[in-house]
This record gives C-alpha cells, structure tokens and sequence, in this order.
C-alpha cells in the first residue's frame, strides 16, 4: 500500500513541477555497430540504438531512434536511415531532429539502403522491404526464405544477401530479373556498390568479391590471411578493407594488387566507410580512425570504453575531465564534443576534481594522482594509504579521503601533510563529503547482506566522532551536504535526509532502485540511480519535480553547470542535458 501511495504522490508532484531536460550532446561512444561517412557526415549506430553524428571531426548531433542494436546506417538528401534489432527501419531528419519508425518486419532489420527515391531493407525474417523514401509509404515486400543479412543498391539494381552466403542481384525496373551469385559460404558481412554502379563488392570469410553489376560475373577474388570484416569502394576502380590482423588494406580491382596496407588499430578491424578521399575505419579497441585515401592517418575519436564513473570540469565550463572503470582519464574540449588528451591512469577511476589547472583524480589504488588539465602530463603522485582510495573530497584548503580499508584520513590541500588518520572500525569507506565543520562518510561491505549501512559524521578539526546514523540496508553509496542537512543514498533505494542540528531523520523516500549519485544545485536536488535514471526533487521538501531516463546503465558522479547537466553513464557516454 506504501508503494502505491508513493507512486501517486510521483505522479502528482510530476504533474504539478513540470520541468523538461532535452538531450543536447553525447561525448563519446560505445558499443558502435554501425558506420557511414558521407558528406562529411560521420555516422554511428550504436548497441543500444542511439546514433551519433560528427561533421567534419567535430560533434553535431545525436539521437535516440531505436530501443535497441542499430544494425546498419546510411546518409541521403538530409536524412540518416537505420535498421535495428527492434525490428524498425528509422528515417531521422539530421537537420530538425524529427524521426519516423517504420513498422512491419516481424524480426530485428539487418540492413539499410536508399537508392532511386526508395528505401530497401533487409530483415532476418527472410523480407526486403521497399518503401518510398523519405516519407516511408510501404510499397512492396518479398520473400527470400532464408535470413536476409545484407542489401545494397545503385539506381534500379540492388543486391540482397542471404544467410547461407548466396546472393541474387535485383532489378526494381525489371521484377523478372533475378542473377545469383555464389558470394561466401561462411557468411556475407558487406555488399557495397561502386560509385557509378557498375561493380558490387562482397566480403566474408577470408576473401572479397568483386564483380560486374549487369551479369553477375566475377571480376575479382582476394583472399587474406584471416577474416574480413568489412569493405567499401573508393571511387571505382578501388577498393578498401578490414581485417581481423588489424589491418585496413587498399586494393586496385583492375590487377588486383594491393595499393597500401597499414596496421589501422590495435584490435580487429571491424568497420570502414569511405567518400571523397577519406576512410573511416572502427576497431575493437573503440577507435574511429579518419584516414586519406592513401591511408595517412588525419586524426581520431574515442570515448571510454566501460563504465565513466565521474565528471569534473573547469570554471570556465570549455574543459571537462572524466574517469571511468577503463582506467583512463579523458580531457574534452566540450565544445567541440572530442578528446584533447588521453590520460593512462593505470586503476579505475572513482572520483575526479579540478582545481584550477590540475586535475585531482582519486584511483583504485592508495595514491592520488595530478595531472595538468592543459597537456594531461603527471604532475604528482601520493601514496595516501596502505589501501585503495574509495573516495575524496575537497573543501577551504583542506581534503578528506575514504579508504578501502574502513579508514579516514584528512589532509592539507595541496601539501598532502597528514592533519588526522581515524580508524572508522567499518569494512569499507565508499563515500564521503566534507563542509566547514563535518566530514560525513558512507559505508559499504564486501557483502552487504544483512549489514546496517551506517553513515558517519566526524569533526573537521578532530577527526571525533559527532553522529553514527543507521542510515541504509547495506551498502550506503553516495552522502552529501547541503546547509545544516546531510542527503545519503543507498544500495536499498532510499533518499534520507539527516539534520545537522539533532543528527536525527528528517524525511526519507524510497525509490525502488539503487542510488548512485547526488547533486545539490539551487533548490533543487539530483539524484542518479544504477537503473540510468534522474530524479529531481525540490529541497528540502524531497517532492518530486521530474524522473528523466538517462541511460541503460548506472548514472556516475555528474555535474551541473548553468542550465545543462552533464552526465557520466555506465554505458561509456556522457550525455550532455539541457533544462527547457
């Protein structure tokens, strides 16, 4: 009964505090399953089905089309279409932002293209589809039997590629017409057009095919040493590919000898798109490389590859560093929506600050290490404890450290001179703030089962004990303050408010789910949860103003700044919200 008057009283504070936060940016990318260049335009499908867009090596948009895999992706006259597992072909508008979802495959979308005013795509229903493009009318649909995995079309003429590794050319003028090829019998992964139609290049296995548009023939074969993951025209009397050796090779198809082969990545190769003289390639090591035509290397974008786990950025709001569970520490020109530099931090990363020109990262490990936020070189490195640092802390020249080992110790910023080391007698120090008077911690156990999770309030000055508060059911992870208040969350799904004046409990609310996160900003007070969602309360009556979905994964330590939140997920992105 408690729940349900919860969720009504949710809802009536939602109705009653309206308040909207659209998505602006995402930094970084994971899980790319997609790719295209055209016109400047690099495209990302992503794993759960998001697209990002980069014009001209810098970030331009992103959107959230489909609900899950984006399987295929291709640029025309404005718009990007998709295909995804969700079983839906998306018509997004690149310019306005506007999607349609077109509906009818009975399974997941395998592949995309746009040719002669129309949209063909392929499911692994054993269907093409064809549809009038852009507005997305249903026109025709044929059966193929077996899972259809890849299309490709230019003008009329278009190839379908099917699961047992045969494909047939097409011809929408000329339904009657109907060549098979013998493409791969281990698969096909790509068929792609050359720019003026006349050939059709098909990878799988360990070769690529070249062969003639009109007849079906077979103009080329290489076979690599190991699988082909992907290929593309370049202009048409070329082609280019990648490789499970970590290798993205040029290959002239009229002699059929290599031009250029370069060790793109330090991973399997597994995406390249290519047009006006640029290559794009995509690795397993989260890489996009932008490539001549000759394969010299113009520059890169990446984000993190697991888990970004904290935020922190300038005063000037132009530069954000985040730290996640790939144990990197990445500087963005947020702007720009790209990478300046890449920091090996050698431990995940759980916490990060910036004070003026440094960045002050706290690692799984016992050291704290500095870093210059302008060329991302080490500038200290502290050995602090005997265990992993869990959490930091910086206030009025002063900083607080968590440790894995239940223990606290508080030190002058920025000598590192010891003030006071107290011994908590709890397993381990997850979180921990600080104000003018008070140091408050959270605790966490190796296993939570049955453990009161306690909060702790010790003296700035001593280190003495002020408050024990049983706070939580199990781990406690996340406490802040705020005034005479102290917030904590927990791995129980609760938001208690603590006062400062009594030690006592204020207000508390459930939420069902996990919390990973707290801001306090204005009035308001943001807490992030590991189900990737956002809640905003007005504070300090905790009602509910908005529940906003950020995410797939757990929402990390973020930061506010103006009108935008910008927030680390557990996914490897960074998605950038501007309040309406």
């Amino acid at each position: 009964m408690k729940k349900l008057v919860f969720g009504i009283l949710v809802l009536a504070t939602v109705l009653l505090f309206p308040q909207t936060f659209h998505l602006e940016k995402i930094l970084g990318f994971s899980e790319v399953s997609a790719m295209t260049f055209k016109n400047g335009y690099l495209i990302l499908g992503t794993g759960n089905g998001e697209i990002v867009v980069y014009k001209d090596g810098f970030y331009y948009m992103a959107f959230k089309v489909h609900e899950n895999r984006v399987n295929s992706v291709v640029y025309s006259d404005g718009f990007i279409v998709s295909a995804s597992d969700d079983k839906t072909v998306g018509v997004t508008n690149i310019e306005t932002g506007e999607i349609s979802l077109l509906k009818g495959h009975m399974k997941g979308v395998s592949s995309v293209t746009v040719s002669d005013g129309k949209i063909l795509s392929a499911s692994f229903d054993g269907t093409v589809k064809i549809w009038s493009f852009p507005d997305g009318k249903e026109i025709s649909n044929q059966r193929f039997g077996p899972s259809v995995v890849q299309i490709a079309a230019s003008g009329s003429r278009y190839v379908v590629g099917l699961a047992n590794g045969l494909a047939v050319i097409r011809d929408l003028s000329n339904p009657s017409l109907s060549i098979p090829l013998k493409a791969h019998p281990e698969g096909i992964k790509k068929i792609v057009f050359s720019e003026n139609g006349k050939l059709i290049a098909t990878c799988g296995g360990n070769s690529v095919k070249v062969w003639d548009a009109s007849n079906g023939k077979l103009v080329l074969q290489k076979d690599h040493v190991i699988t082909v993951n992907d290929v593309d025209f370049l202009g048409n009397d070329m082609v280019v590919f990648v490789t499970d050796d970590y290798k993205a090779v040029i290959l002239n198809v009229e002699n059929g000898e290599t031009v250029k082969s370069v060790n793109a990545h330090n991973n399997f190769v597994l995406l390249v798109s290519s047009d006006d003289d640029t290559i794009v390639t995509y690795g397993m090591d989260g890489i996009v490389n932008v490539w001549s035509a000759q394969l010299e290397l113009k520059y890169s974008l990446f984000g993190h590859k697991l888990s970004v786990n904290a935020l922190a950025i300038s005063d000037d709001g132009k530069t954000l560093a985040s730290g996640g569970d790939d144990r990197e520490i990445l500087v963005w020109n947020v702007e720009e929506g790209r990478v300046t530099h890449r920091i090996k931090a050698l431990a995940s990363v759980r916490k990060l600050l910036i004070v003026e020109n440094t960045i002050i990262s706290c690692l799984d490990s016992n050291t704290i290490k500095i870093y210059n936020l302008e060329n991302g070189k080490l500038i200290k490195r502290l050995k602090v404890g005997t265990t992993s640092t869990m959490d930091i802390a910086l206030f009025n020249g002063k900083i607080a450290v968590g440790f894995y080992d239940g223990s606290v110790a508080l030190f002058d910023y920025p000598s590192f001179n010891e003030i006071w080391r107290k011994d908590t007698e709890h397993e381990i120090v997850q979180t921990i703030d600080m104000n003018e008077k008070f140091v408050a911690i959270g605790v966490s156990y190796s296993d939570p089962k049955g453990k009161t999770g306690y909060v702790e309030v010790l003296s700035m000055e001593t280190g003495d004990k002020v408050f024990s508060l049983d706070a939580h059911e199990g781990n406690v992870n996340v406490v802040k303050f705020s005034g005479n208040y102290l917030v904590s969350g927990g791995e129980d799904g609760k938001i208690v408010l603590w006062s400062l004046n009594t030690g006592s409990k204020v207000k508390e609310i459930s939420l069902g789910e996990a919390v990973s996160s707290l801001l306090f900003s204005e009035e308001n007070l943001f807490v992030g949860t590991w189900n990737g969602n956002l809640y905003v309360f007005d504070f300090p009556e905790l009602t509910l103003k908005t529940k906003l979905k950020v995410s797939d994964q757990k929402v990390g330590h973020f930061v506010k700044v103006g009108s935008q939140l910008l927030i680390p997920c557990g996914d490897g992105k960074i998605r950038i919200f501007e309040e309406k």
